[in-house]
């Protein structure tokens, strides 16, 4: 080997171990899906973020966009090293990225959420059945509890689809809103929206009514990309599950309208699938 070659090889030998660390070093993405407000999700999840970056020693950066299909896109071009959404969009993470979820965020005691049907109090609906030829208002066509979740409670209670008419809100509280306001005579959400700041500034809750509550289901899943190293993957949900404890991880926990983490695994989410109509529902 030539002189020049020795020099060449030891310089590459030499700067390899930068760029591997430079590579280690790279911010973690964490994409949390609009469930509200773009900027209250920034805004809540970004202690979450710092806890974690903190407890991994990497930089972990929160990152949404402004509504379901535009953050959807991102995901199934797997930009995200983990990700914050909602059970059809995991489900549909999972088919088409490879994302696999790790841990759930639960609002309850019980950890589950269910789909709710409100009306205002002053209204003559006391029964599904009232709400045939009525609108209802829905947080948006991807939203699984407040429209996916909520139009199958409506099924069972027998009431289809093509006996009410349905309209979208861009999020869940903007589906409350709707009913509250008097837009729509019933709005389907999900029970922790009544918790939400926002809601409790500009909602009189007393003059609200549930009409009828779904069966329980797994709450909104944490998931990471599926080629993420293990070890790694093993510490962010030691992380996650560690704020669990003491009082700045219940402050943290609060901040996101949260009771406490807990671990999951695909097959909890994957008996949801039946709930899906794959062909309005689909990835694009």
């Amino acid at each position: 080997m030539t002189l020049l070659a020795r020099i060449a090889q030891y310089l590459l030998l030499a700067i390899l171990p930068g760029l591997t660390l430079a590579t280690d070093a790279a911010p973690l993405r964490f994409g949390v899906f609009p469930r509200w407000n773009a900027q209250i999700m920034v805004a809540d999840f970004t202690p979450l973020a710092q806890a974690l970056g903190t407890a991994l020693d990497r930089k972990v950066q929160i990152e949404t966009d402004k509504d379901f299909a535009s953050f959807m896109r991102r995901v199934y071009a797997r930009e995200f090293d983990l990700i914050h959404v909602n059970q059809l969009q995991y489900l549909q993470a999972h088919d088409q990225a490879g994302y696999q979820v790790i841990a759930k965020l639960c609002e309850t005691a019980d950890c589950t959420i269910r789909a709710v049907i409100v009306t205002r109090t002053d209204a003559a609906l006391r029964n599904v059945a009232d709400l045939r030829g009525k609108t209802v208002a829905f947080g948006g066509r991807d939203a699984m509890v407040s429209h996916i979740l909520a139009r199958e409670l409506l099924r069972q209670q027998g009431l289809p689809s093509t006996d009410y008419r349905a309209v979208f809100a861009k999020n869940p509280p903007n589906a409350l809103f709707t009913v509250y306001n008097g837009a729509a005579d019933a709005a389907g959400v999900g029970s922790p929206v009544f918790e939400r700041p926002e809601i409790k500034r500009r909602v009189d809750v007393n003059k609200l009514h549930v009409l009828v509550e779904s069966d329980p289901i797994p709450p909104l899943p944490i998931a990471v990309r599926g080629d993420l190293d293990s070890g790694l993957v093993k510490r962010l949900r030691a992380a996650l599950l560690d704020l669990n404890q003491g009082d700045a991880g219940a402050a943290l926990l609060a901040r996101i309208g949260a009771t406490h983490f807990a671990a999951s695994e695909h097959a909890e989410y994957a008996g949801l699938s039946y709930l899906i109509d794959t062909q309005t529902h689909a990835a694009p």
